[in-house]
């Protein structure tokens, strides 16, 4: 029986374009596979783990948590995902982002008028940003 293709945490570092700190972040987190240990130590990894790094990689960029990437890569599911279920998945995570979009929109409305009302100069009791800052939000759902 051949040995099944292995790769070093380097060498899994290289092809899936992340430094190997965050391969061990990946490790202690669950999402990749453990790797084997030779003899002296050396970490082995499955050949087509590089995929599955891009993948938690590309996933993490686009803002998904943790749970959610561990969801899309069926870790701990008894049945076998479905592109359905991805779908509900990556659904939810652009609801999230259109959410937190909207919630930066009403901050960046409340903080210009205030950014361009400051004189930039003088005293610090005269400043409006501070004085703004100091009383309750005129934003209803803001406290």
């Amino acid at each position: 029986m051949p040995a099944l293709a292995t790769l070093s945490l380097t060498a899994l570092a290289d092809q899936s374009g992340v430094d190997a700190a965050t391969i061990r972040s990946y490790d202690r987190l669950g999402l990749i596979s453990r790797p084997r240990r030779t003899p002296n130590g050396l970490k082995l990894y499955p050949a087509d783990e590089a995929e599955r790094v891009i993948f938690i990689r590309r996933s993490l960029e686009l803002g998904f948590p943790v749970p959610s990437v561990r969801e899309m890569l069926g870790i701990g599911r008894r049945k076998s995902l479905s592109c359905s279920d991805i779908y509900a998945i990556a659904e939810r995570q652009l609801g999230d982002i259109r959410r937190r979009l909207a919630d930066l929109k009403g901050m960046e409305a409340a903080l210009a008028p205030l950014v361009k009302s400051c004189p930039r100069g003088g005293d610090l009791s005269k400043c409006p940003i501070i004085g703004a800052l100091s009383r309750p939000s005129p934003v209803p759902g803001h406290s």
